[in-house]
């Protein structure tokens, strides 16, 4: 699949993780050479060396330092499950860098895995960023650096200039993270364009992402999206994951769709799925609902009609989705 500038991996939660088709069947966590602690200069592309150059290929984590950090390095993961690791895949070997990424707002910028062809860092350009297994980009942003417990990141980020502290105390007044803390978000919370792909689970009620402005992120708890409810209890009608991304009604820009764009793992209905006000996902299509008919005391049946959010509400994710819009 090829990289996009507007891919981003998201799923419901501040603990999500991209759904896959079916996590690998991996042995306990060990100590392996994974935990052996990788040294690096910079983050800045321009001032890489041939030292920076990691093969992390085949291990579960790599602990990462810099010249200047005191104590303990920042463990990275590929993809982390419970209790369980998806090793770095055979092509990982390159370089760590920030950048960021043209067109987006600031906050958009990341720090990222350059695979390249050779050890040498004139070979950046030739190489490509390091895809998550559902053709997602990974990548560790700097809202996480702030949010972290660890400071190597953090203070890293700020001696290079990637980061300041302003934003910091910024992103800690807006979250209530306080130093030391085990908050946790993932770059799977974060949407910075409108039609940028991030990842649902349809087994799940829920979506919450985070949107990125100019200067301030937002949230935009969205609930109930792939629910029904039967006889007092809510249930999800389908199983499964896809990639999606927002859009703007080409009739009315104040209504937001949600087009499905690549199927992840299979849709699998639920025995109630027939009767539901979810309309079976579909790759291509815009994510529908049926109607409820009174009369008949059940949905209306065939296609529905799109699901659509109105920015006019004022709510605080109708806020959140109009900043999105703003973005592009």
């Amino acid at each position: 699949m090829k990289p996009s500038k507007y891919l981003l991996s998201f799923d419901c939660g501040f603990r999500a993780r991209v759904p896959i088709s079916a996590e690998p069947h991996l042995p306990r966590l060990t100590k392996t050479k994974s935990r052996r602690r990788r040294i690096v200069s910079t983050l800045t592309p321009a001032l890489l060396t041939e030292r920076d150059h990691l093969d992390l290929s085949g291990i579960q984590w790599v602990n990462l330092s810099f010249p200047r950090t005191v104590g303990p390095g920042f463990k990275f993961f590929y993809e982390r499950g419970v209790r369980q690791f998806t090793p770095f895949t055979p092509h990982a070997r390159g370089f760590f860098y920030f950048g960021p990424r043209p067109g987006l707002p600031p906050l958009a910028a990341s720090i990222r895995f350059r695979c390249t062809p050779t050890a040498h860092p004139s070979s950046f350009d030739d190489g490509y960023d390091l895809l998550l297994t559902d053709g997602l980009p990974w990548q560790w942003l700097p809202a996480q650096a702030a949010g972290s417990a660890s400071p190597v990141l953090r203070d890293q980020l700020v001696h290079e200039g990637h980061l300041t502290l302003d934003a910091i105390a910024k992103w800690r007044k807006r979250f209530g993270w306080v130093e030391g803390s085990k908050t946790h978000l993932s770059p799977s919370n974060f949407l910075f364009a409108l039609e940028q792909l991030f990842a649902v689970d349809f087994g799940r009620q829920t979506i919450a992402p985070l949107i990125v402005g100019e200067d301030d992120i937002y949230p935009a708890k969205m609930g109930y999206i792939f629910a029904d409810q039967s006889r007092g209890s809510v249930y999800c009608p389908f199983k499964g994951s896809a990639l999606v991304h927002f859009e703007q009604s080409p009739t009315a820009p104040h209504i937001i769709h949600l087009r499905i764009a690549q199927i992840v793992t299979p849709v699998v209905a639920t025995d109630d799925a027939g009767q539901s006000r979810i309309v079976l996902p579909r790759a291509g299509t815009l994510f529908s609902v049926r109607k409820w008919d009174s009369a008949r005391r059940a949905y209306f049946a065939g296609d529905g009609e799109p699901w659509a959010f109105d920015l006019r509400t004022g709510s605080a994710a109708a806020e959140a989705l109009g900043i999105l819009v703003g973005n592009g």
